[in-house]
C-alpha cells in the first residue's frame, strides 16, 4: 500500500502538521526535525500529492526549458537542436524534475513567456542565451526566476544562477595538447560570438596564441551553419598564404565538416592537419579517424540547472551565483600526431 502522510508522521514521531510543513517547505521547523521527517518519508517511499502541494504552495510545480537554436541548421521551431550535448542536458534536467515531482515544459526557441502563460511556470532554464530573450523583457511582470547554462553576453540581466564551464581554460587545455603533438599553427573555426560559449572559447584561443607568440586566426560563421559552411571555412584557411597545421572548432559538426574538407583535398589527418572540437559527442567516434573532443558533462549541467532553479522556486536555499562543471579532454586519433596508429586515447580534465 502507498505510504500516507500519517505513516510518515508516525515513523518520524511528529505531528501531521509538522510533516506537512517539512514536505511543503513551509513554516519554521528545527533542522534536526526536518531531517528526521525527510528520512522517514524516504524510507517509506512516500510521495506527496502534487495537486495538494500546488494548492498549498500556489506553485504550478512546472518549469520551462528553452534551448537557443543556434548550433545547426534546422527548423526554427525545433525544440532541441540536433546535438547530443543538448539532448543530454535535457535528460539531466528531466531526471531532477522527476525526482522532485516537477513537470518540465519544453519551449521552442521562438516561444515567449507570454506564450507559456497558460502553464503558469514557476521558473525557466535558458540554455546558451544571448540576453535578448523575451524572458528578460521589462514588460514581463512578475518575472519568474531564471537560471541559465552559460551567461548572457548582454549584461545587467537578472539571473539567479549560471551553470557553466571555465571554457577559456578548457580551450587552453586543448591547444596545449595540440602544441605537445607538434602543431604550431592552429586556427579556430566558430559561430558568431553572440553567446558566452563562443566568446569564451575565442578569447581562450587568442590569449593562448598570444602567450605562445604565434598569430591567432579565427574564422567566424553565421549561426546554424551546415557541414558545407564548416568545410568552406577550412578551405579559406588552407588556401591562404599561411595555412594552418591544425584546426580547433567550437562544435562537433564543424569539426566533422572540416575533416571532410581535408579528406576531399587529400590532406592526411593527423599527419598534415590536426582536427579537434570543443564539444564531444558520439558522432566524433564514427569518423575515420575519430576526432578529439572536449566532453562537457551535459547531463550534469542539466541536473545542476534544474536543482538550482527548484531550490529558488521553493525558497529552501539560495544557490551559488556560479555553478561550475568540469570539462574533460578526450584525445583521439585526429590529433595524435606523435603516436602510432594503434595508440589508445588519453583523457585530461580541465
Amino acid at each position: 500500500m502507498r505510504a500516507t502522510i500519517q505513516d510518515v508522521a508516525r515513523e518520524a514521531g511528529v505531528s501531521i502538521t509538522t510533516v506537512s510543513h517539512v514536505l511543503g517547505e513551509r513554516g519554521r521547523v528545527a533542522a534536526a526535525t526536518r531531517e528526521r521527517v525527510k528520512r522517514a518519508a524516504a524510507s517509506l517511499g512516500y510521495r506527496a500529492n502534487v495537486h495538494a502541494q500546488q494548492l498549498m504552495t500556489r506553485h504550478s510545480r512546472t518549469f520551462a526549458v528553452q534551448i537557443a537554436n543556434s548550433v545547426q541548421a534546422t527548423d526554427g521551431c525545433s525544440l532541441v537542436p540536433n546535438s547530443e550535448y543538448f539532448l543530454e542536458l535535457l535528460n539531466g534536467a528531466a531526471e531532477v524534475a522527476d525526482e522532485r515531482s516537477y513537470a518540465l515544459v519544453m519551449a521552442s526557441p521562438t516561444s515567449s513567456p507570454f506564450d507559456l502563460a497558460q502553464f503558469a511556470v514557476d521558473g525557466v532554464i535558458l540554455v546558451d542565451p544571448t540576453g535578448e530573450e523575451s524572458w528578460f523583457s521589462p514588460e514581463l511582470k512578475p518575472k519568474p526566476p531564471i537560471v541559465t547554462t552559460a551567461r548572457p553576453i548582454v549584461r545587467g540581466r537578472r539571473i539567479r544562477a549560471v551553470v557553466d564551464h571555465q571554457l577559456q581554460d578548457a580551450a587552453a587545455t586543448m591547444l596545449d595538447h595540440l602544441w605537445e603533438q607538434g602543431y604550431r599553427k592552429p586556427a579556430f573555426i566558430t559561430t558568431r560570438r553572440t553567446r558566452s560559449y563562443t566568446w569564451d572559447l575565442t578569447e581562450g584561443y587568442r590569449s593562448w596564441a598570444e602567450a605562445k607568440g604565434i598569430t591567432h586566426r579565427v574564422v567566424e560563421i553565421a549561426e546554424q551553419p551546415t557541414l558545407q559552411d564548416a568545410g568552406q571555412a577550412l578551405a579559406s584557411l588552407l588556401d591562404s598564404k599561411t595555412p594552418p597545421d591544425a584546426v580547433f572548432t567550437s562544435a562537433e559538426y564543424l569539426a566533422i565538416g572540416a575533416l571532410h574538407e581535408a579528406q576531399n583535398r587529400g590532406i592526411s589527418v593527423p599527419a598534415e592537419l590536426g582536427v579537434c572540437s570543443a564539444v564531444d559527442s558520439g558522432a566524433l567516434q564514427l569518423t575515420s579517424p575519430q576526432i578529439t573532443g572536449m566532453f562537457a558533462f551535459p547531463r550534469d549541467v542539466g541536473r545542476q540547472a534544474a536543482s538550482a532553479l527548484i531550490d529558488v522556486i521553493e525558497g529552501t536555499t539560495e544557490p551559488p551565483r556560479f555553478i561550475g562543471v568540469p570539462v574533460e579532454l578526450r584525445v583521439r586519433r585526429s590529433t595524435m600526431r606523435g603516436f602510432p596508429a594503434g595508440a589508445t586515447a588519453m583523457r585530461h580534465l580541465a
